[in-house]
Formats: C-alpha cells, sequence, structure tokens
C-alpha cells in the first residue's frame, strides 16, 4: 500500500508540472496591500489571499513588507498552505487533500549558530490504523540575504533545503526524493508578531546540495508559518480536527555534526 501511495502521488505530481502559474514573477503594483494591515495578518487570512489567487498582494508582502530578522525562529510553528503543486481541476484538488490538509506546520531546532539550523515538517502519517501528526520530511535551513529565485525581496531571507529529507522512511519522505522542492520564506509583521511568507519551488538537487529550479518563475506553492505561541493555540481552538500529535519534546538543539556531509562543507 505504502509503495502504491508514492506512486500515485509522483503520477499526480508530473501531472501537476503541466498546469502550473507564474506566481512569483513581479507584477502591477499592489494597491490592495493597504487593504491588509499587520494586525490582521495571521496564516490563516494569507493562506485566503492564496486561495482567492490575491497573488500580486502576496509578492507585495514578500518582497517589499519583510522584517530583517537577526536569527533564525526556533520551536513548533503552525502552518498553513495554498496552491500546493499548483494544478488545475481535480488533480490539483487531490493534491491540496494529500498534501496541504495533512501538514500542520514546521518545527524549527533551536541553534547556536543564528543563521543555521535543521528542521522537520508536521505531517500526518497515513496508511496506519490510527493516523497521528509526525515529525517528518527533515530540511536543512538557513538566514541569508539574498537568493537568485527571489530578486525583488528586500530583507534578508530563510531558506529551507530537502537534499535529504529522510528521516524513517515516510512514504512522504520517499515522495519528496523523487519530487525535490525548495522553499524561501520572508517574515513580515503579523496580528501575533513575525508571520512567515514561504514559496515552494519545484527542481533538482546536485550533489553538493545545491538546488536548480525547473522554473524558476513558477510556484509550486504557497505557505505560512507563525511561531507565536497564540498562533499555535488559535490553530489548536479553531483549525484542527481530531487528530492527535506526536510532540517532539525536547526539540534537540543544532549541531554542525547533524549535517548531511554535503552541507558541512
Amino acid at each position: 500500500m505504502r509503495r502504491l501511495s508514492v506512486v500515485l502521488f509522483l503520477v499526480l505530481a508530473s501531472c501537476a508540472h503541466q498546469g502550473i502559474e507564474d506566481q512569483s514573477a513581479p507584477r502591477t503594483p499592489a494597491q490592495a496591500v493597504d487593504a491588509i494591515k499587520s494586525e490582521d495578518i495571521t496564516i490563516w487570512a494569507l493562506q485566503d489571499l492564496a486561495k482567492n489567487e490575491k497573488f500580486d498582494v502576496l509578492n507585495d508582502l514578500f518582497n517589499n513588507h519583510g522584517i530583517q530578522l537577526d536569527q533564525l525562529p526556533h520551536g513548533y510553528s503552525a502552518g498553513a498552505a495554498a496552491k500546493v503543486f499548483n494544478a488545475d481541476g481535480p488533480i490539483g484538488g487531490l493534491l491540496d487533500a494529500i498534501t496541504g490538509k495533512s501538514w500542520r506546520g514546521k518545527i524549527f531546532f533551536p541553534s547556536p549558530e543564528p543563521r543555521q539550523s535543521m528542521g522537520l515538517n508536521r505531517i500526518k502519517e497515513a496508511f496506519v490504523f490510527f493516523p497521528t501528526i509526525t515529525p517528518m520530511a527533515s530540511f536543512v535551513t538557513e538566514l541569508v540575504d539574498k537568493d537568485s529565485l527571489v530578486p525583488e525581496a528586500k530583507s534578508n531571507l530563510v531558506i529551507l533545503n530537502y537534499a535529504h529529507p529522510k528521516t524513517k522512511n515516510y512514504w512522504q519522505e520517499t515522495a519528496l526524493t523523487q519530487i525535490q522542492v525548495y522553499d524561501v520564506m520572508v517574515a513580515v509583521q503579523g496580528k501575533y508578531g513575525p508571520v512567515f511568507i514561504g514559496k515552494t519551488w519545484l527542481g533538482s538537487y546536485d550533489d553538493k546540495d545545491v538546488f536548480h529550479a525547473d522554473h524558476p518563475d513558477r510556484l509550486v506553492a504557497w505557505f505560512f508559518l507563525d511561531f507565536n505561541p497564540a498562533a499555535l493555540k488559535v490553530q489548536q481552538s479553531q483549525h484542527w480536527d481530531s487528530s492527535k500529535e506526536n510532540i517532539m519534546s525536547p526539540i534537540p538543539t543544532f549541531d554542525k555534526s547533524m549535517l548531511p556531509s554535503a552541507a558541512k562543507k
């Protein structure tokens, strides 16, 4: 069953390549950005913007309203996603259900290195009797000043590298070794504190773990993170189903010895 699910995921994702829109390129200046004030910005408000295809507003926030960070975030974050593997019609709906609704956010490890760490995703296990939200799909994260995929961004950036996503061979991790993705995030001021606006690209990693986007001007997902305790409480009270969660406690402290060999260089 697990092998079948991976094959289904890969087939659908390959189909999704043909339906991806250009959501990352700058367009007409977003006058509507004035319609969303900092005190109204939550991950769910941003998710609604993406679902309603208000990409001008999201790009304006991403490019022009970012906060300069001194260090990476850490701990649990509430997450919301939209336009996951942005395909039209039933394929897009199914991929949203498999990836978007099963994903609840990310966990960033505390780190003595302010600009480098690792983390995991909060994803629902599948094909088990009692599916739970489980930490999986490892990434290396860095705070960088710029990234060629987002040349218009004026603030510094948080990048997430998925060259080595496997932890315990969950099927989602196996899929990520075949459908290789890369995330870039910007922090903006939100209702509860900093909120991260994330963009995801499809591509491949070389033998030095450097990502190469298949189509730099095309996104496969928008996602939004909030590490603030108030947002996590709202997620649990208003945006949660009956799923249980395997809580990682304590969250391990990042050490460079954890890095994959290529990332240590």
